[in-house]
């Protein structure tokens, strides 16, 4: 029995070799009652109809590379339609979890690319930038937590500290002077 069984894994695994197993074998598995052992006479199948050089296997390859064509087709259409939906400042602002005014900010700032502004004031920005801006955004949990870093980055420390608490000090005598 353990032989036989083994013997099955082999073939499921040459199976998933051909050029068809692949195939073969999503079909078994969607057809109800055969599951992945049956992949290997479905594979044979396959390679019967389509490998021959009979009419029948002729049309057949045909109709599968028409079908091939119209799945490719409806695929780049639906990533062109993606790549062109335009969003309002809301939209943006609920796909990004921030606010209406901040996306509006990144939208005239130019940070999301591709960004247009109507002759009422309407902005619109293209949904594939909004989605890459996200992309580039620090993951939660990811986010510097080290504020005075992030704060000497930016130039927030620019005067040195000695010169502000010095500073300080004086603003505090002429208020209590």
């Amino acid at each position: 029995m353990a032989a036989l069984a083994s013997g099955k894994a082999h073939d499921l695994a040459r199976v998933k070799r051909d050029s068809l197993g692949l195939i073969a074998y999503g079909l078994a598995t969607k057809i109800p009652g055969l599951g992945s052992a049956a992949s290997v006479h479905v594979v044979k199948a396959l390679h019967e109809l389509l490998d021959g050089a009979d009419d029948t296997a002729r049309a057949t390859r045909t109709q599968v590379q028409l079908h091939l064509v119209r799945v490719a087709e409806h695929l780049v259409a639906s990533v062109a339609k993606k790549e062109s939906t335009m969003l309002s400042t809301e939209q943006a602002a609920r796909l990004m979890g921030c606010s209406r005014p901040y996306a509006a900010m990144l939208i005239d700032r130019n940070i999301l690319a591709g960004g247009v502004t109507s002759a009422g004031g309407h902005r619109r920005v293209p949904e594939k930038s909004v989605l890459e801006w996200i992309e580039m955004q620090p993951k939660q949990g990811q986010r510097d937590t080290d504020y005075r870093a992030a704060a000497r980055k930016a130039g927030m420390y620019a005067i040195p500290e000695q010169a502000y608490v010095e500073t300080m000090k004086a603003r505090r005598k002429k208020t209590d002077a």
